[in-house]
């Protein structure tokens, strides 16, 4: 079984150098979607089973229990074939700069933590307070399984108005989780982006965090939001039959005013007015204060 891990350490060492998944199928003769099962899956769940104290053979079947295109018997037929060919694959050199080092930082940690959105793949929905009313908004989310090619795992976010747009995600070991949104259309600039807390457990079915953007008026609005997982990853066009929605206060169900409970108080949204620069006048901050809180009534 060491080998499972060497050969986990040997393919995120190419695929951190650039090497493209497809690219290593062709080399090794494996179909490109079990190997991408393998990375972004199995191999990370089995290691971590093992790291928690679990039995080697009981953490390669929980962990190929996550996937539907990987079969004990074939790994283990074929896993020193498979890791002779993987060691034989040589890394890419570091490509030259490109001038934009913040995008291309990114992306690189976006690709070391690819393991990692396999966790988080699924259906959601995230409550929050409403910007309309007294009441809960519930928006479906979609986190999408890693396909070849990917650098960072795509997610999709529906809107008021019906249509879904998507989003990049970025999920770290370190308990800090991205997704971010350009809500407008391609010509516009309104990033939304959502800040995840990752918990220190496998296939979590509830996600925490605070998401910043923008209301209609351009003014920037920060809330705190609930993630609750609703299943595995569908298909985006039954996603695109989703809707946001806002439930008034007085129709909410026992679970949703818990929820309401922890996202819709007076301290869990902090809004912003865009008045004359505070720089000509000081006093405008306490104003805006003042105009805010008029609006809380």
């Amino acid at each position: 079984m060491e080998k499972l891990i060497s050969l986990y350490e040997r393919l995120k060492k190419l695929r951190d150098s650039g090497v493209r998944m497809k690219d290593i199928a062709e080399e090794t003769d494996i179909a490109s979607s079990v190997l991408s099962s393998l990375y972004s899956t199995v191999l990370p769940m089995y290691i971590n089973l093992l790291s928690a104290g679990e039995e080697d053979d009981k953490a390669l079947d929980k962990a190929l229990q996550q996937v539907n295109n990987v079969s004990k018997r074939k790994l283990l037929g074929c896993l020193d074939d498979l890791y002779d060919k993987v060691s034989h694959i040589e890394p890419r050199q570091p490509s030259k700069n490109t001038g934009r080092p913040f995008l291309d930082d990114i992306e690189k940690e976006a690709m070391k933590y690819l393991p990692n959105a396999g966790v988080y793949t699924g259906l959601y929905l995230a409550y929050s307070s409403s910007s309309f009313s007294d009441g809960l908004k519930v928006e479906p989310y979609l986190i999408s399984s890693i396909n070849d090619g990917d650098t960072i795992p795509k997610v999709y976010s529906q809107s008021m108005s019906g249509d879904y747009y998507a989003g990049v995600g970025l999920f770290s070991p370190f308990q800090i989780g991205y997704l971010m949104f350009n809500e407008q259309k391609r010509l516009q600039l309104a990033l939304k982006v959502v800040y995840l807390q990752l918990p220190i457990i496998e296939y979590p079915n509830y996600l925490k965090g605070i998401y910043l953007t923008h209301d209609y008026n351009r003014n920037p609005i920060a809330r705190r939001v609930l993630f609750v997982r609703q299943g595995d990853e569908i298909p985006l066009e039954e996603f695109g039959e989703m809707r946001t929605e806002v439930i008034p206060k007085e129709q909410l169900t026992e679970e949703q005013r818990a929820y309401y409970d922890y996202t819709c108080e007076p301290g869990d949204v902090i809004k912003s007015l865009m008045l004359v620069s505070p720089d000509r006048n000081i006093k405008e901050l306490q104003l805006e204060k003042n105009m805010l809180n008029l609006f809380k009534g």
